[in-house]
């Protein structure tokens, strides 16, 4: 008996230019660099990547991508390969944190906006989920301190994206990123830093990672990447990179011993596409492509808005952030846009709070220019006869 079980985890209506789904485009997926890859691996006849793998991660993988960040230039460190934990994604790894870290009742932080994903995952671990307010460069770290320091507020860990921020675009200048790693330390919690977008610049590089300024074997960053925004998502592979301290209780987990490493076959593939230098190459094509994409979702916006939306032009990773002056709710008016062929994430899906009801997320990953600037006028077009009745 067949079934219709679905393949895929974006499921986009026939007709609609749904602008919400923070995805790669299938268009760019490096096909033949996968299949490059794939032959030399198994042209040699090494069965190690069939069998149960290293608790850390394979060894060999984790001194290629150790040897891969110390020379991207967004990361400005050089990265030893002790401090890296193979993971099956950035989600995966912030899941298997709550676990090891973290107890039911423990009071845990994100930014407001965040990923929207991020509170159901610390609610399923039965955590208390308070908010640090943002603004245009990010976590307010001013803030937190205040939080920290005259509210007596004790967190176990504060989750942040400060490449690139989802939703809003934003990166974290240095010297929060420095202050946040000296609160850390003073107040004894952990900096959760999703770094997965860190790669994913355009014409300026952002500040090092937060881990960059958190030096020592007593270390309080854990930060992620992944290869979903760099390769490709369907790898379901990434990395942690933290102290040798925190990295052993990731490979000592009951988890990890049981099955062996994290998608350990996957890991000795991006091995040969890392050593065959063809993951350099994919990165300066999504650079390039995704830098157009953005003009192009800006030109669109500019042309199609005018001055109706607030927001400023991201410098890298994925998301446009625009909010209604005039207090249009994205919530409601999300039906009308679909009835109308496009889509999109309301800006209260990234927070509990219901703070953002007149902003909303666009993506420009998933789409071609042109797709890009019909979708937007699609968008404009449905806002305008919504604002009017």
């Amino acid at each position: 008996m067949k079934t219709r079980l679905p393949s895929l985890l974006v499921d986009i209506k026939e007709g609609v230019i749904d602008l919400g789904w923070g995805h790669p485009s299938p268009r760019l997926h490096p096909l033949e660099a996968v299949r490059a890859a794939a032959d030399r691996l198994l042209s040699r006849g090494d069965t190690e990547p069939l069998q149960y793998g290293a608790t850390q991660g394979y060894g060999p993988y984790l001194e290629t991508l150790a040897e891969f960040l110390s020379r991207q230039e967004s990361y400005g460190m050089s990265v030893d390969p002790r401090s890296l934990f193979l993971t099956a994604g950035a989600s995966q790894g912030l899941d298997l944190t709550c676990t090891l870290f973290a107890r039911e009742g423990d009071t845990v932080l994100v930014e407001e906006p965040t990923y929207f994903v991020i509170e159901g995952i610390f609610r399923a671990h039965h955590l208390s989920v308070r908010r640090v307010l943002t603004d245009k460069n990010g976590l307010d770290v001013d803030a937190l301190e205040d939080m920290l320091e005259n509210e007596g507020l004790r967190p176990r860990f504060i989750y942040t994206i400060p490449s690139y921020h989802n939703p809003t675009g934003t990166v974290l200048p240095e010297d929060r990123r420095k202050r946040l790693v000296e609160l850390a330390h003073r107040f004894d919690f952990l900096v959760l830093a999703d770094e997965v977008y860190q790669m994913i610049h355009f014409a300026h590089v952002p500040p090092k990672p937060v881990i960059s300024f958190d030096s020592g074997p007593d270390g309080r960053t854990i930060s992620y990447g992944s290869f979903s925004k760099i390769l490709s998502p369907g790898l379901r592979i990434g990395w942690i990179q933290a102290a040798p301290t925190i990295v052993d209780r990731f490979a000592d987990a009951a988890v990890t011993f049981s099955g062996g490493g994290f998608n350990h076959f996957a890991s000795a593939l991006v091995k040969e596409v890392i050593d065959m230098g063809l993951l350099d190459e994919n990165i300066g094509r999504l650079r390039v492509a995704y830098s157009e994409r953005a003009d192009a979702m800006d030109l669109a916006i500019r042309s199609h808005f005018g001055g109706s939306v607030d927001f400023c032009k991201p410098s890298g990773g994925y998301y446009f952030w625009l909010r209604f002056p005039g207090g249009l709710d994205t919530v409601e008016f999300l039906p009308r846009a679909e009835q109308q062929g496009v889509s999109f994430r309301p800006g209260n899906a990234f927070s509990e709070s219901g703070r953002f009801t007149d902003f909303l997320r666009l993506t420009y990953t998933l789409y071609e220019k042109e797709e890009l600037e019909e979708g937007v006028r699609r968008l404009a077009d449905v806002a305008a006869s919504f604002v009017s009745g």
